[in-house]
Parts: C-alpha cells; sequence; structure tokens
C-alpha cells in the first residue's frame, strides 16, 4: 500500500510541475451528498487549461438499511481533455488518493429456515483509500460550473474498532459518483 501510495504522489507531483499558467480557482459542492444530510467542499486549482488539483472534504451520514457516517478528505488530480473555455463540455480522468473514516452498524439476519442469513456488523475503521476517476465538466456561463466525476479504487481499513463477532474488515471496493456545482473565481 506504501509504494502505491508514493507512486501516486510522484505522479501527482509531475503532473503538478509540468502545469505551467494558473487559469482559476474553482470552489463547488457535491449535491449528491445532501442526501447524507451534509455539504460537501471542494477547491481545484487549474493550470496551463489542461491541468487540475483538487481537495475535498466530505462527510455525511446515512441510515437506509443499515447505519452509515462518515468523513474525510480526497485529493484528486485531473488531466482535461480539451482546452478549459466556457460552453465546451470537457472530459478529464485522474487519480485519487484520500482518507475515510467509518462507523457502519447493521444488524444480522437469519430466515426461518435457516438458508438465507446475513451476517451483522459493527465497526468503527479509518482508511486510506486510492484509485481512478473520470468526469465531465462543464461551464455554461463564464463563472459557474457543473461537473461530474465516477472513482474507482481500493481503500485499506486501518485502526478498526469491531464491537461484533465478525472478523476484522480488511479492506473495500471504493467507489464514488459525484455531481458539482460551483464557481470559477
Amino acid at each position: 500500500m506504501k509504494k502505491l501510495i508514493y507512486t501516486l504522489s510522484f505522479i501527482l507531483l509531475i503532473t503538478v510541475t509540468r502545469a505551467q499558467e494558473p487559469i482559476g480557482i474553482e470552489v463547488k459542492s457535491n449535491l449528491l451528498n445532501l442526501v447524507a444530510k451534509r455539504p460537501s467542499f471542494s477547491i481545484e486549482k487549474t493550470f496551463s487549461n489542461k491541468y487540475g488539483i483538487e481537495l475535498s472534504y466530505t462527510s455525511g451520514e446515512l441510515n437506509i438499511g443499515r447505519y452509515y457516517k462518515y468523513d474525510g478528505f480526497l485529493l484528486r488530480a485531473k488531466k482535461y481533455a480539451d482546452e478549459i473555455k466556457p460552453g465546451n463540455l470537457i472530459p478529464f480522468y485522474g487519480l485519487y488518493l484520500g482518507n475515510l473514516n467509518k462507523t457502519i452498524s447493521k444488524d444480522g439476519y437469519v430466515d426461518r429456515t435457516g438458508f438465507i442469513s446475513v451476517a451483522s456488523r459493527n465497526f468503527m475503521a479509518n482508511s486510506v483509500r486510492a484509485g481512478g476517476n473520470i468526469g465531465f465538466l462543464f461551464i455554461p456561463k463564464k463563472r459557474f460550473l457543473l461537473e461530474t466525476t465516477g472513482g474507482l479504487g481500493y481503500g485499506k481499513y486501518f485502526n478498526v474498532t469491531n464491537y461484533a463477532s465478525n472478523p476484522n474488515p480488511k479492506g473495500y471496493l471504493d467507489f464514488q459518483f459525484w455531481l458539482s456545482a460551483g464557481y470559477i473565481f
């Protein structure tokens, strides 16, 4: 895991040093996170009309079939396929690295026949996650922006406090979907 983090950090550093001309700063929020009762906050610095570095903070709480509370930071490095200009739908891709603190609680279920059972989960943990992301940026006006981002990666748990009799969780598939609105300064 350390090698992966060092490799992603090195790629991020190279991307930043290759960028030359600053374009602006974007401030945005993931509208889908409002389902989890809390807003998210992101700030992105774009360079050379082609590159961007985004730092995001997200937190939330869901209670749909299980109690799920989370918060964490995410650092994304992006490369835009086209020049960043108003009126264009601009695809991008990149890498991300972050942390996520989770609390998950779910009661177990066993049906009357005993054939179907789902184990209970009750733990708190910190995690480190990394992966790739793709998305689209759309700037309909000079300063307003809309962005959609999907990410897929892997997260590794550490500092696990397990309240159930199940073995400690080791890791998870990290899937993200963001629909953000924001403003360019």
